[in-house]
């Protein structure tokens, strides 16, 4: 019999084994923006988690890096006056998510900015891409993520995440980015299951699909061989 526990008998020895560790910068923190001034309201389904204006965000923001966290995730959040079937607002190139970058960088120029690149949270509908009747049309909407991804990393974000799950969207993506000489990175959810855990984000950026499911182009979650060939082919 090999005794093992000797290896757990302290939180010393603990520490001494260990070959995993976690620091603060391995982290991610996603923030949610919203239009307007001295707003922090509390999401339903996410409790701590709020909505933050952009003033309101560099306070928080302030707490966050004394954290040692320098990593953020951004997502827009708009009125629905704002939104329509193309998700037009999501490209422009004054939008909400823009503007957060470039005040971002000049507050905190060592942070790492990421942002979130999808329709979902700008078209009327909620779906992640143009719709060819109730059917999301994969190639018409990659050139819409791609000005997008352009529109965010002309802003100054370090990172871009496409999350739509769109074939052929990071081909996209780096296309346009080296078109325009931007070595900006890409974050890409390749693997990205439909799954109801992704409720509280949706609730927190307002961008559940008005009508089905994305089953047809999230992945399903009994696909595991094919969620390696999703990463692959990103590559």
């Amino acid at each position: 019999m090999k005794r093992f526990r000797q290896y757990r008998s302290s939180q010393e020895v603990r520490d001494k084994y260990a070959d995993i560790r976690l620091y603060p910068e391995d982290f991610i923190y996603p923030y949610f923006i919203v239009e307007g001034n001295n707003i922090c309201e509390e999401i339903s389904s996410m409790k701590g988690v709020f909505r933050f204006s952009l003033d309101t965000l560099l306070e928080d923001m302030g707490e966050l890096v004394n954290h040692g966290i320098n990593k953020v995730l951004l997502f827009g959040v708009i009125e629905e006056s704002l939104k329509d079937e193309r998700g037009s607002y999501g490209t422009d190139r004054n939008s909400l998510i823009c503007r957060a970058v470039e005040k971002l960088k000049s507050v905190f120029p060592s942070l790492t900015i990421i942002t979130d690149v999808c329709l979902c949270e700008y078209t009327s509908h909620g779906h992640c891409g143009l719709l060819n009747g109730h059917d999301v049309d994969n190639d018409s909407t990659l050139p819409l993520l791609a000005e997008m991804a352009l529109s965010h990393a002309m802003a100054g974000a370090d990172i871009v995440a496409p999350s739509s799950m769109m074939d052929g969207q990071v081909k996209a993506i780096r296309s346009i980015l080296d078109k325009n000489k931007l070595n900006t990175e890409i974050l890409a959810y390749s693997a990205k299951y439909a799954s109801a855990f992704y409720g509280p984000f949706r609730d927190a950026a307002s961008s559940a699909p008005s009508f089905g499911d994305r089953k047809t182009y999230q992945m399903d979650y009994r696909t595991k061989n094919q969620g390696l060939e999703e990463i692959e082919a990103d590559i």
